[in-house]
């Protein structure tokens, strides 16, 4: 008894010790939204500090407005707002409009190699 309660503590250990770090992370903007906001710059901030030596790019998608041109424009603010947030970690990120992404998200991702 007192072994398999030893395993299986071992094993949770391992569990939990061993987990993978994400290797994506998706934001939400309001169509309105060209800042991030803090908790948004946050999560940023620390899925930078999980991948310091990682190629990244982040996918920034257009905002949902009738007006493209509005809608690309958000899209371009919004890239900035994040380049601003990465430049101030002195990580370097290629940044990409996504037209075809869904519609008000940004996704962080590490590089395929």
């Amino acid at each position: 008894m007192t072994r398999t309660l030893t395993m299986l503590g071992c094993l949770l250990l391992w569990g939990c010790a061993s987990q993978q770090q994400a290797t994506s992370l998706t934001l939400f903007f309001s169509p309105e939204q060209v800042s991030l906001n803090a908790d948004q710059q946050r999560k940023i901030v620390d899925f930078l500090n999980q991948h310091p030596y990682h190629q990244l790019v982040a996918q920034v998608a257009p905002a949902e407005l009738d007006n493209p041109f509005e809608a690309l424009m958000q899209g371009q603010k919004r890239i900035q707002a994040v380049n601003k947030v990465t430049t101030s970690q002195n990580i370097p990120i290629h940044l990409e409009y996504a037209p075809e992404q869904t519609a008000d998200t940004l996704i962080l991702k590490r590089q395929s190699p």
